[in-house]
């Protein structure tokens, strides 16, 4: 098992603010502990200030890491525009104004759940899966200017190829109804590997991860060659089958680009019910070389009729979706950051784009629903179940009798109900597999809990557990778990 693993001790430290000032109220949560990086522990010292400034919210992600050989200056890397750039947008947790359905609402920092539209193309997806690993900059705008409703996504400000970049316009053509129409690219699919020193070499074919301008040992065995033959006429032949050569070749892995666009016809009956009608389809094409099928083209999926409705403490969406070969409903997701690009062996790299000749022709329905139990519980349920074409990769044919399925949950307990008990929830999701209930991981696969529990008064401490997978190089159809733990003491003042 691979496990990240960071020990937080946080101090959370509040105070009301009378003075004549713009500031209503203010946060800060101090942190030490440990981090590893690039395969190496490091300690961490870190501040985290929350600050309200009327509608805008701010919230700063200052940290340093260090070990016995000193400070890991790679975070704090001011030696040109890129990394300077890269070192103040990566200190910004957050810049939040207003709240979702506002004229105007934006987001800059961490985004934990985001969706365009009615969500045939992005739904749910999240940049935060791989923090404090990963630190990213996104971006969500909702406004409404002269009657058009506008909202932008963008996952990534830290990266010229961020892996969601999604536009949405709507414009009510009658007081109960509106048409939304929707682009989302990800320019290259490739830029998902892990490039700590953004030298265009992904750490794990990276010699030297944290040195821009090293990728492999090519100089020192360089020297080595000219003073043993006296010239270096011969070396690049001879290092090609070395054993020390870097066999990752830029030339070979070039830009993979996928693309979808969107329309959404929307009634709304009152505020309790809303029916609507979306139309989505992928743009790009299928260049992995098992795929021996006759397009190659990406498809399209539809949701003829779909509902949005509540009673009472109950929230229900449901969806009849048809879709084509080649096409996943919600194809940015959660997960999406997680199998934007996998390493399935040493000179191997798909796409979930690659992948996606093994969905075939299919039909059936999707459900979500939220629910409050009681105040004893709150339940949030997504299930997707669909019958048609299935890839045989045995025959290399499409079969038809198996099901795609996709399974969301979460689950929340009142604290109040239970002495000491501060916050219990737990979530587990996996999506587009014949069975997502009998619980054999892969990709898709995320689940969790998070825990807190009061040690004292106004003491807190909390334990957040985050399993996701990633393909076993060793045992190719086998996927190793990566377990983020973090340990967080509050104190509220």
């Amino acid at each position: 098992m691979n496990y990240i693993i960071i020990l937080v001790i946080g101090i959370l430290s509040s105070q009301d603010m009378n003075t004549d000032t713009s500031f209503e109220s203010s946060g800060t949560t101090g942190s030490v502990g440990t981090v590893t990086m690039n395969g190496q522990v490091y300690n961490q010292l870190s501040l985290r200030p929350e600050i309200p400034i009327r509608n805008l919210g701010v919230g700063l992600d200052i940290y340093l890491y260090f070990n016995d050989d000193g400070m890991y200056w790679e975070s704090w890397n001011f030696s040109g525009f890129g990394p300077a750039y890269r070192t103040i947008i990566d200190k910004i947790y957050y810049l939040k104004w207003g709240k979702p359905g506002d004229n105007l609402y934006f987001m800059a920092g961490a985004l934990s759940s985001v969706t365009l539209g009615h969500g045939i193309l992005v739904n749910n997806y999240a940049n935060i899966m791989e923090y404090p690993q990963v630190r990213q900059m996104g971006f969500n705008l909702q406004a409404n200017v002269a009657g058009i409703g506008i909202e932008i996504i963008h996952s990534n400000f830290k990266s010229a190829t961020p892996g969601v970049f999604g536009l949405r316009g709507s414009y009510f053509i009658h007081p109960k109804v509106s048409i939304g129409a929707s682009i989302v690219t990800d320019l290259n699919q490739m830029a998902g590997l892990p490039d700590s020193d953004g030298d265009n070499y992904p750490d794990y074919y990276d010699f030297y991860p944290t040195d821009p301008a090293k990728f492999d040992s090519s100089s020192f065995y360089r020297d080595i060659y000219i003073n043993i033959n006296g010239s270096v006429n011969g070396f690049d032949n001879w290092y090609s089958t070395s054993g020390y050569n870097n066999e990752y070749n830029l030339e070979d892995t070039k830009k993979d680009e996928i693309s979808g666009v969107a329309f959404d016809a929307t009634l709304s009956v009152n505020k309790n019910l809303t029916f609507y009608s979306q139309f989505g389809m992928l743009l790009g094409e299928i260049n992995d070389a098992i795929y021996t099928g006759e397009d190659k083209d990406l498809g399209w999926g539809l949701v003829p009729v779909g509902a949005l409705t509540q009673f009472g403490p109950l929230e229900l969406q449901a969806e009849y979706r048809i879709g084509s070969r080649s096409f996943l409903f919600n194809y940015w997701d959660k997960s999406y950051d997680l199998n934007r690009v996998s390493i399935f062996s040493t000179n191997e790299l798909k796409t979930r784009e690659s992948q996606l000749f093994k969905y075939g022709k299919l039909s059936g329905f999707y459900v979500k629903t939220n629910i409050a139990v009681m105040h004893l519980l709150t339940i949030g349920i997504g299930y997707q179940n669909m019958n048609g074409e299935t890839w045989n990769s045995t025959d290399n044919i499409y079969t038809t009798g198996e099901s795609n399925q996709t399974f969301l949950s979460t689950i929340g307990v009142n604290p109040t109900l239970i002495p000491k008990v501060g916050k219990a929830e737990a979530y587990y999701q996996q999506s587009n597999v014949s069975n997502p209930f009998a619980f054999t991981p892969n990709s898709s696969t995320i689940w969790g809990y998070n825990i807190g529990v009061e040690v004292s008064s106004g003491v807190m401490l909390v334990y957040q557990l985050r399993t996701t997978y990633i393909s076993d190089l060793d045992n190719p159809g086998e996927f190793l778990p990566i377990k983020s733990i973090q340990i967080e003491t509050k104190f509220v003042i």
